[in-house]
């Protein structure tokens, strides 16, 4: 479930500058950009009122309503609504904004020879090997809004939060406003590179100690068979989370630190069915609460998404799951867990609630009347906890997903007002004249935006259940074979209508680490069936399909309904592969099995799509990690390779944005020759939306693109 630099040195301590700080996906949006009825695309003309219902359609159920089982794309989408994360990301600058946590800190971590291991801050390190460090202090992240004032050292003029001057930095006292149970603190103020809304405070240390380089522990780290020894120094591996009080659960219940231990302890229980999250803390060491409010972290190796991985966890209410009746039984609290009732309609913190779910009809949440960010003061009226949030989110007073799976359904209930938007727009449904007509037009906006997401065929290395001898992927000349008797550029002109562009391998194509000098492999039937020659595959009995030791190259095709073309892009990909004497045959699923067989490895060929939250800090681990072949991960394919496993963890020991670049555009390349995946586009994806709707941004990360929670219908149109 994919979510900083080298240090910059700055005074007392230095400061880390996040990797997103030196993308240039970062920055403001437009607002409306779509909607012809907005004028100015900076959502100045926008008074968001109250009000309204949003009914979207989508093609099918979610599996659950359960992310930390079920990681697919409906799952994620429902959830995020009922939910909030610790610290969430500005959609815009890349800025961590405090959400459950009301403040956090950062500390990296030193291990001396003598077993002693200090926690702190390395202030830096020294061309004989030493280092200096500030045993105890902390990096401090907090919201501007939460500090009264701002007292210089050296007795100038304190400087007062709030009043719309220009932001200091210097070294001095930081005085939190009254009332948010943040401590005073003393040290070095700077804003965040990017940052529009928090401060980050360096904590004056009361001793530094320099530590010659024979009293630090030196460590193995690395892949069996390339290990190396390291200096045991890590930087930003030790996290504490200060929560906020009053927060309160759907059904009233608190919120507390034992909510996220709890969270934590159940999906780190290998019998809970969560490899997908348990993959970001293979280095976490330990996780504790502090008290009530507090809750601290220790990754025990250096991890650029350590910090991202915490602050996004999934957090789920201790209460609802009575973990206590399982003490010692960890097994059957999995298959609790797993089964438990409430992931069809859970218990969360967000900014909406589960109301309802009719499977294959519509599934609908709330607006939570008490969401903790927005109470309502002596007087009534709503306010904010932080300045990122208006008072009066969310807008709409439902949103309400509506289960078409047909795409003519869904545009005649689209026409005739059934819905208000579909997110799920096909290609031939955008370039369809009826969607082009004025009549069309003048009641919806077409939007179509680029998103980090992939799509790809998977070839499946081990297939479970089945022998050696029927394993056709295991070999990189059969893989290669596949991709060039693949016709991506029709399938891309005669499907998609161009909507989309051709990809090379798993990184998005605008972000910094796709390699733009990989080629793709070209349509080239007569070089595949020379590399089906080499590998063995070759017809010697004249029945037309080529066979090896007696067994016929015949292999399943796996896709699931949820779109029309997926059957029309199988027909095409059938013709082209058996006109070179290999058997195709194409298995159509519901959505839920499909998800089942590829997760249990149950095929042979899959086509799927992926898409980054985040295409700055991307971790290629989930995915290419040989560990994540196995235990329902996410490398459903069975790609195994030592020297991409040697890529993938240099690149998550590395903070430095230029460094991992350099890591992730050499796995590029290396993908590019093995070939385990075809990858076929990144597209456009479609939208339509009813014009009424205000306040519409498409943004480069996020669980999608869009939020619906900042969407609203001002308030003349909420008739229409």
């Amino acid at each position: 479930m994919p979510r900083f630099l080298p240090w910059l040195c700055s005074g007392l301590l230095a400061l880390a500058l996040p990797a997103a700080a030196e993308s240039d996906l970062s920055g403001p949006v437009k607002v409306d950009e779509f909607n012809p009825d907005v004028a100015r695309k900076d959502g100045s003309e926008n008074h968001p009122v109250r009000g309204g219902t949003l009914r979207v359609r989508v093609p099918g159920d979610p599996k659950s309503l359960n992310p930390m089982n079920d990681n697919d794309a409906p799952t994620q989408q429902v959830y995020q609504y009922l939910s909030n994360d610790l610290v969430e990301r500005d959609r815009e600058t890349f800025e961590w904004l405090p959400m459950l946590a009301r403040w956090f800190e950062v500390q990296d971590t030193v291990e001396l020879t003598s077993g002693e291991r200090l926690i702190g801050r390395i202030v830096s390190e020294e061309d004989d090997g030493s280092v200096v460090f500030a045993p105890g202090v902390s990096r401090v992240t907090v919201g501007e809004h939460d500090l009264e004032r701002f007292e210089p050292a050296g007795g100038g003029a304190p400087f007062a939060f709030g009043q719309g001057k220009p932001f200091p930095e210097g070294v001095g006292r930081i005085v939190p406003r009254e009332g948010t149970g943040i401590p005073p603190f003393e040290g070095r103020i700077a804003r965040p590179p990017g940052g529009r809304y928090t401060v980050w405070i360096e904590r004056r240390p009361s001793e530094t100690r320099r530590i010659a380089q024979k009293d630090i522990a030196y460590v193995l780290e690395g892949d069996e068979g390339a290990k190396e020894s390291v200096p045991a120094l890590r930087r930003e591996v030790a996290f504490v989370f200060h929560l906020r009080h009053g927060v309160r659960w759907h059904d009233r219940q608190p919120f507390s630190a034992d909510d996220v231990v709890f969270s934590f302890d159940t999906f780190m229980n290998p019998a809970v069915d969560a490899a997908q999250m348990r993959q970001s803390f293979e280095d976490l060491e330990r996780y504790e609460k502090v008290d009530d409010h507090t809750v601290r972290f220790l990754f025990k190796r250096q991890y650029f998404g350590a910090f991202s991985a915490c602050a996004g966890a999934l957090v789920y209410p201790r209460h609802r799951f009575q973990p206590d009746q399982f003490q010692d039984a960890p097994e059957e609290f999995g298959k609790h867990f797993n089964e438990h009732p409430d992931h069809s309609g859970p218990v969360g913190l967000g900014p909406y609630k589960f109301s309802r779910w009719d499977r294959g009809k519509m599934l609908e949440v709330v607006r939570n009347e008490d969401w903790w960010v927005t109470p309502k003061g002596p007087d009534g009226k709503r306010h904010s906890l932080v300045p990122w949030i208006d008072p009066d989110r969310p807008y709409l007073d439902r949103i309400r997903w509506i289960i078409i799976n047909n795409k003519a359904a869904a545009l005649k209930a689209l026409q005739n007002g059934e819905v208000d938007a579909d997110f799920d727009v096909e290609p031939s449904t955008w370039v369809d004249p009826d969607t082009n007509t004025p009549e069309f037009t003048a009641h919806f906006v077409r939007a179509k935006f680029l998103q980090p997401l992939y799509t790809y065929i998977g070839w499946n290395e081990d297939r479970k259940g089945v022998g050696p001898e029927r394993q056709f992927f295991r070999d990189r000349r059969v893989r290669t074979a596949m991709t060039l008797l693949i016709p991506r550029e029709k399938i891309l002109r005669e499907i998609h209508h161009g909507l989309g562009e051709i990809v090379t391998g798993p990184f998005f194509k605008y972000g910094p680490y796709c390699d733009p000098e990989v080629p793709v492999l070209p349509y080239n039937p007569r070089r595949a069936k020379l590399l089906l020659d080499a590998a063995g595959w070759i017809d010697h009995d004249g029945d037309g399909i080529r066979d090896r030791d007696g067994v016929p190259f015949e292999f399943d095709y796996v896709i699931h309904n949820m779109r029309d073309y997926h059957q029309k892009i199988a027909d095409i990909i059938k013709e082209s592969v058996e006109q070179a004497g290999v058997r195709m045959n194409i298995r159509k699923l519901d959505w839920a099995v499909f998800v089942d067989t590829v997760q249990d490895q149950q095929f042979d060929a899959v086509r799927f799509a992926w898409g980054e939250p985040n295409c700055v800090e991307t971790d290629p681990f989930q995915i290419w990690h040989s560990s994540q072949a196995s235990g329902r991960g996410s490398n459903y394919i069975s790609f195994r390779n030592p020297i991409a496993d040697r890529i993938i963890m240099e690149n998550r020991r590395e903070l430095s944005l230029p460094r991992r670049q350099r890591l992730l555009r050499r796995l590029h390349r290396l993908l590019h020759r093995e070939q385990p995946y075809t990858f076929l586009f990144n597209f456009y994806s479609l939208y339509f939306y009813a014009r009424k709707f205000r306040n519409v941004r498409f943004t480069i990360i996020g669980t999608d693109p869009y939020r619906w929670d900042e969407w609203f219908i001002p308030r003349e149109l909420q008739d229409r």
